[in-house]
């Protein structure tokens, strides 16, 4: 191997190794790339692409908004559910995105949020400390979908341009 000549491993492409001269003495340097999670089983089929050095693996990720549940007790004004309730609510990843717009001189942010689209009334009695009951009505979550949001929080500031002299 030459030096500053770079070798990849066939079996492992997230490895380089380079020859350096050090002071009159040849090292052999190892560099490994770090990728991001990849979950294949998340992936939007078909969008699944590896980057230019064949290390790291990604794809676009699909959305998976759905309705999830959990077991909990109601309490309200004191009063609480004698049995719990099969409480459910929408959970999962929405598409969002953060791009440079050219046109706009300015980042353009598209979000999603995995919201409730049906719901239903359920009733629920409540016991209450001094022994009287009360019917309780709460939401139940039937069916989730992504759907367009405003995005908030952290902005970055546009470079200052240089004035010429």
């Amino acid at each position: 191997m030459e030096v500053n000549a770079t070798y990849v491993l066939p079996s492992d492409k997230c490895v380089h190794y380079t020859c350096e001269e050090i002071n009159g003495q040849y090292v052999t340097k190892e560099t490994k790339t770090t990728c991001p999670p990849y979950h294949p089983e998340d992936c939007e089929t078909g969008t699944e692409t590896t980057d230019a050095n064949g290390c790291c693996k990604s794809c676009k990720i699909r959305n998976i908004c759905e309705v999830k549940s959990k077991q909990t007790v109601i309490e309200v004004n004191g009063c609480t559910s004698v049995q719990s309730v099969n409480l459910t609510f929408c959970g999962g990843q929405c598409g969002s995105s953060s791009m440079y717009s050219a046109a706009a001189n300015m980042m353009m942010h598209q979000c999603e949020c995995c919201q409730e689209a049906t719901t239903s009334q359920k009733q629920v009695q409540l016991s209450c400390a001094d022994g009287s009951k009360v019917q309780h009505s709460y939401t139940m979550v039937e069916t989730c979908s992504c759907n367009k949001a405003e995005c908030v929080g952290g902005t970055t500031s546009k470079p200052q341009r240089r004035r010429r002299r």
